[in-house]
């Protein structure tokens, strides 16, 4: 049982940098909470690309410091402020801010979905950035198992997924990684060719594989120079949907310039998520839940820290080689 007075650990951010030195543990007591704000109780946290990105201090222009990073995690009910329709015991997905990284998150109850019965702690954990991305990325583009799709980080988590997504309407995408070593992940996926490291190459492979066609849809989670090459395999009118920023440097601007004939597009789940009225995402959430359950969306995790030890989190996270994604308990 919680006590008014104790303190909790959370992991905070006070300057933006590498995330392994600029993540420090530190006590605190939560606030109290205001009528419509839920107390939840973290149980389990992800740690994905996107808090990386976040504590080096990329969206600085819309992150305030100091913050507690996080974007997504399980927990269960603690405490409601009264006006609340969720229950002490509620086990819930947190969503739509920052703040996963700590024992106790204070967020308006609006924010909180529950988990449904038969799913993990440790997938559901997972069950919000790469899965929800992935799903409603592929959804509206993968109608024809004619389609030539490319995926790039393919090796990811989300890269998995989009896969199998596009597998499951007889899609064989053609998987773009930077490293032999992820050749291992994509063993047991249904894919037209798999090249590792291909720089300039890229056009001219995709001009090979596709007879001349050219890509109809990309899935671009790198961006930069890498996500520009892809973009040139594009036939005219073909789709590049940038979700993800994995090199850590935006689209050049030029490729307005150099590819004016396709569709770009931009998705920023965070933007989504803020759209849309609560009843479709928790839709979306259940969808999700189904996909975990049959193995499509299911995220590998290759260890478990605690809170108290997220710099070692971090630098195994920032491992190469890394065979599943590091999950932190709170």
């Amino acid at each position: 049982m919680r006590s008014e007075d104790e303190y909790y650990q959370r992991a905070i951010v006070r300057n933006f940098g590498p995330a392994e030195r600029v993540v420090k543990i530190e006590t605190y007591r939560p606030p109290p909470l205001a009528a419509d704000q839920v107390l939840v109780r973290m149980t389990h946290c992800a740690i994905n690309p996107s808090d990386i990105i976040t504590i080096s201090g990329a969206y600085a222009h819309r992150t305030e410091l100091p913050f507690v990073p996080g974007y997504e995690g399980v927990g269960v009910v603690e405490a409601t402020g009264g006006n609340a329709f969720l229950n002490v015991g509620d086990r819930v997905w947190p969503l739509g801010s920052a703040g996963a990284w700590q024992k106790f998150k204070v967020t308006d109850s609006r924010w909180c979905f529950r988990v449904p019965a038969g799913l993990s702690d440790e997938q559901a954990a997972f069950a919000y950035v790469n899965p929800l991305t992935a799903l409603l990325l592929s959804r509206s583009l993968m109608s024809s198992p004619a389609l030539h799709v490319a995926v790039n980080a393919a090796g990811s988590a989300i890269g998995r997924i989009l896969i199998r997504l596009a597998n499951r309407v007889g899609i064989r995408p053609i998987a773009i990684v930077r490293n032999p070593r992820s050749l291992q992940l994509l063993s047991d996926l249904n894919l037209r060719v798999t090249l590792v490291e291909p720089g300039d190459k890229l056009s001219a492979l995709i001009a090979e594989v596709t007879s001349g066609a050219g890509l109809d849809i990309v899935f671009d989670a790198v961006g930069g120079e890498e996500g520009a090459r892809l973009a040139s395999g594009l036939r005219v009118n073909g789709v590049h949907l940038h979700y993800g920023l994995l090199s850590g440097t935006p689209l050049p601007v030029s490729l307005t310039t150099t590819r004016p004939d396709i569709d770009l597009r931009f998705f920023r789940l965070r933007d989504w998520v803020h759209f849309v009225e609560r009843g479709e995402l928790a839709r979306e959430m259940s969808a999700v839940s189904n996909l975990i359950r049959c193995g499509v969306a299911a995220t590998p995790v290759e260890a478990c820290y605690p809170l108290a030890k997220i710099g070692q989190a971090l630098a195994h996270n920032a491992r190469e080689g890394r065979q599943g994604k590091i999950l932190v308990t709170c």
